[in-house]
C-alpha cells in the first residue's frame, strides 16, 4: 500500500477499507448461512442419499459382485438342499464358486440377455440399449 500524505487521502483509504469490510462481512454471513443449512440433519441425509444414488464405477462393481455372490449362494442352496452326501455338498460349493465368478465377471452381458428374454416374452421392443 502507498503512503498516505494528506487527510483527504486518509479519508479515502478509510472509506475503501470500510466498504471492503462490509462486503467481506456480507460474504462471510452468506457463507455461514450456506454452511449452517448444509449441516442440518435433513440436508446431510439428503446429500448422502443423492451421493449414494449417483452413478459410480465402485457402486456398479459392488452391485455386480453382490449379485454374483447371491446367485452363487442360491445355486448352492438349490443343489445341496438338505443333502448329507459329501459329493453333492462339494458339487454345491463348486457350483457356487463357478456361478459367482461367472456372474460377477459377465454381469452386463447376462443382464442384457435377461432383458432380451423378458422383452421377447412380453412383446416389448426388440433392441436392448446399454
Amino acid at each position: 500500500m502507498q503512503k498516505i500524505k494528506t487527510a483527504e487521502a486518509l479519508r479515502a483509504a478509510i472509506f475503501k477499507l470500510e466498504n471492503r469490510q462490509l462486503i467481506e462481512e456480507k460474504l462471510l454471513k452468506e457463507q455461514f448461512f450456506i454452511t449452517y443449512e448444509s449441516l442440518k440433519p435433513v440436508n446431510v441425509l439428503r446429500t448422502a442419499i443423492n451421493e449414494f444414488l449417483a452413478p459410480s464405477d465402485l457402486k456398479e462393481s459392488l452391485i455386480e459382485t453382490t449379485a454374483g455372490i447371491i446367485t452363487g449362494y442360491l445355486s448352492r442352496v438349490l443343489i445341496i438342499r438338505n443333502s448329507k452326501n459329501p459329493i453333492i455338498r462339494l458339487a454345491g460349493v463348486f457350483a457356487q464358486y463357478g456361478l459367482t465368478n461367472l456372474f460377477s465377471k459377465n454381469s452386463r452381458k447376462i443382464l442384457k440377455m435377461s432383458l432380451r428374454f423378458i422383452q421377447s416374452l412380453t412383446g416389448g421392443p426388440k433392441k436392448v440399449q446399454d
